[in-house]
């Protein structure tokens, strides 16, 4: 259990240390309209306490969800990037991978530091199928890239995983990048 929360953990600690001004602003606007609706359910609780009650309930949902719509926005249009996955390559004779490719900063600002997770999960068919499988996938690593990345720049990488066979036909690599 604690190496679960130990994971679950880190890419929260890690997106929380490099807050840039637009995440401070959207999740200031957050905590402003939780607590708007807070005051108008309490303003409604005596005259209609089934909408205060319906208002609480999506004060609730927005609190909880919304964070992860904010992440979502803000990692497309202020910390846009392009990761590409040029080579994939199985060694013959051992259980090596390699594999090498490019990320790309598209955002307007430069970024101090990156990280790229490469997954191997089994391959799936459909959108939310594939989805399923990177939550637990067969093998997993990443590589942090801490040299600067300045707008339109490209930076290749390569990584080796192993002991690790990748069967082509049943498998796949997928990769993300989290920039900041």
């Amino acid at each position: 259990m604690r190496g679960t929360m130990e994971t679950a953990k880190h890419p929260l600690l890690v997106y929380i240390s490099h807050f840039q001004m637009g995440d401070y602003i959207a999740f200031a606007w957050l905590i402003l309209l939780f607590f708007l609706f807070i005051f108008l359910a309490i303003l409604l609780a005596k005259k209609r306490p089934g909408l205060a009650i319906i208002i609480v309930l999506l004060d609730l949902a927005l609190l909880f969800g919304a964070p992860f719509f904010i992440k979502y926005y803000l990692d497309r249009s202020l910390r846009s990037h392009q990761l590409t996955l040029n080579h994939v390559q199985q060694l013959l004779f051992s259980q090596t991978l390699i594999l090498q490719g490019s990320l790309a900063n598209t955002s307007p600002k430069p970024f101090a530091w990156c990280r790229v997770s490469f997954m191997v999960v089994p391959k799936k068919e459909g959108e939310l199928s594939r989805f399923l499988a990177t939550l637990k996938p067969l093998h997993q690593t990443s590589i942090s890239i801490q040299t600067p990345l300045s707008s339109t720049e490209v930076v290749p990488f390569e990584t080796v995983i192993e002991p690790f066979r990748l069967d082509e036909e049943t498998m796949e690599v997928v990769t993300k990048a989290e920039c900041y």
